[in-house]
């Protein structure tokens, strides 16, 4: 795994990390069945402490573990969650579709293309053609 729990990462050090291979393992031009590295994020959550409106460059996030779901489907968050008064941002998984989302419309999504990206999946819950 290369990323750490309870570490704080920039949301653009999170993208560079699930970025850093793509094209090793996958090919180029082919937009199916692509899939990021394995660096661990997609097991994951992102939590962050400040939220506003949109996900910007600088934003510190947090990777941790999934909340357990209680018999009556109450969820308990990590304690380093609750501890640190974080809320989610997003799950590992959706991360990593974005980011595979944007392979698949352009070859060499820049920053800010990962972030508008971002963006306008948590706002529409589809993806940004690029």
């Amino acid at each position: 795994m290369e990323v750490e729990l309870r570490k704080p990462y920039k949301i653009s050090e999170l993208i560079e990390i699930a970025t850093k291979d793509y094209w090793v393992v996958n090919e180029r031009d082919v937009d199916s069945d692509h899939l990021c590295p394995d660096t661990g994020i997609y097991d994951l959550q992102l939590y962050t402490q400040k939220f506003e409106e949109e996900i910007y460059e600088d934003l510190i996030c947090y990777l941790e573990d999934y909340p357990e779901i209680t018999d009556e489907d109450e969820e308990i968050f990590p304690e380093f969650v609750v501890k640190e008064g974080l809320v989610f941002l997003y799950s590992g998984e959706n991360f990593e579709s974005v980011i595979t989302g944007a392979f698949n419309h352009k070859l060499d999504p820049s920053m800010k293309e990962f972030i508008d990206s971002l963006n306008y999946y948590r706002d529409n819950d589809s993806y940004l053609d690029l």
